[in-house]
């Protein structure tokens, strides 16, 4: 009887430190976590081809008449406003929806006149965006309804 007397204590001590550690980790928060409920809710990712080349071009004459004024005509920004290519729009927007760079252009540029384009405008200059990056083409246009476009991923590595 004094043999499990010892063992118990022992046990329960186990048992709190694990159940513990779980709560801990399954209490976690911040942008791993959204980006991990991100990939489970997209099927289709930049690398298959969701805008076509022809929405790219509209939107690169867009671009240079809204947007290349703060963010350069190369995309690389003027040094208030970002980068929108290579290692820059990679760290900023990898495992995020498309859907939530079209929301954040569409809400707060041009800067001067926030949500003045039409969506479908918006919706061209992502599709130039993605070309910038080297993003492959598609043979559907990039749609201009957010929850289409919560169902794609950017991920600057092709899966």
């Amino acid at each position: 009887m004094r043999r499990q007397a010892r063992f118990t204590p022992l046990l329960v001590r186990a048992t709190v430190a694990c159940l513990t550690c779980t709560a801990v980790a399954a209490g976690s928060t911040g942008r791993a976590r959204d980006q991990d409920a991100a990939r489970t809710r997209v099927s289709t990712t930049v690398w298959d081809g969701v805008y076509t080349t022809e929405q790219a071009d509209r939107g690169k004459t867009l671009y240079g008449q809204s947007c290349a004024s703060c963010h350069a005509g190369d995309l690389r920004g003027d040094g208030t406003a970002p980068s929108l290519i290579e290692e820059e729009f990679s760290f900023q927007w990898s495992d995020s929806s498309v859907a939530e760079l079209f929301e954040q252009i569409r809400k707060l540029m041009p800067s001067d006149r926030p949500n003045s384009l039409p969506r479908q405008s918006y919706a061209d200059i992502v599709a130039f965006i993605l070309q910038s990056n080297k993003l492959p083409p598609g043979e559907k246009p990039l749609p201009p309804d957010a929850d289409a476009l919560a169902k794609i991923l950017i991920t600057m590595k092709r899966r």
